[in-house]
């Protein structure tokens, strides 16, 4: 989150110059042929494994580089920053453990959610936030599709996700150790992504808002690791819709402070 704002404040208010962002038009059409095709591809990379490992990986990399490549460019002159960025991604995929892992998706998945933030209306990213959620569900607990997405990610090693041991000292287990399933959580990219688009849509129009949107999305993931590690038995859950609920809850507050 702290990333993520970071980004968007550098590209929304430091850097105005620096990139161009302009305000997304959504029209039903083109937001319905959005949803279909996203709708469609999660479905087929749940369904044929080998096609989902090799999209995987290229997309894991894509991410890092061009996410990460946003953070460096904060404070870092070409070619600085994309040397950095690919450096990442080399550290990733070679040094294959937790702690890496997270380090990459982090900055990736910061750098891209801010700029899409600043791309966007705050109605905008709470609509795409509130639809999302209500996917995750019927994806998590109907169709169960997003369940196989996710272990066919494990058995590729090309998580979109944090991953969060059960002990400090697993950040430097590698990932795809025998226990790995085992001794730690995986939370997807896009319980993160999504409100740091959110909270970032609002910074260069009212950075307190963007940074209690921010500390109500924390709060929301909070609730959301107590539901989870308290289940009576352990399965995979619907993270987003109590995350995405804290942060529409935050943004109301915000409003009328």
């Amino acid at each position: 989150m702290s990333v993520g704002l970071f980004v968007a404040y550098h590209y929304g208010s430091y850097a105005p110059d620096t990139i161009i962002v302009e305000p997304l038009q959504f029209s039903w059409p083109n937001l319905f042929l959005i949803i279909i095709s996203f709708l469609l591809f999660s479905f087929i990379l749940s369904k044929f494994k080998r096609v989902a490992a090799v999209s995987f990986k290229i997309f894991l990399i894509l991410i890092t580089v061009s996410g990460s490549q946003l953070f460096f460019a904060s404070f870092l002159t070409s070619p600085w920053d994309i040397l950095a960025a690919l450096s990442l991604a080399a550290m990733m995929m070679l040094i294959k453990t937790i702690l890496t892992h997270n380090i990459g998706i982090i900055l990736g998945i910061a750098g891209i959610a801010a700029l899409l933030g600043l791309s966007v209306t705050p109605i905008a990213a709470l609509l795409i936030i509130s639809a999302l959620s209500i996917y995750d569900i019927i994806s998590v607990y109907k169709t169960k599709h997003m369940v196989r997405l996710a272990e066919n990610m494990v058995q590729s090693g090309a998580i979109f996700g944090f991953l969060i041991p059960i002990q400090y000292r697993d950040f430097l287990m590698r990932i795809g150790n025998n226990n790995f399933r085992d001794r730690c959580m995986i939370l997807g990219s896009g319980d993160i992504g999504l409100p740091i688009m959110f909270a970032a849509s609002l910074v260069t129009t009212s950075l307190t808002s963007a940074f209690i949107v921010a500390g109500f999305s924390a709060a929301g993931l909070f609730v959301t690791h107590l539901l989870f590690v308290n289940q009576g038995q352990r399965q995979a859950m619907a993270a987003l819709p109590p995350i995405a609920t804290a942060s529409i809850l935050g943004y109301f507050i915000s409003i009328f402070l």
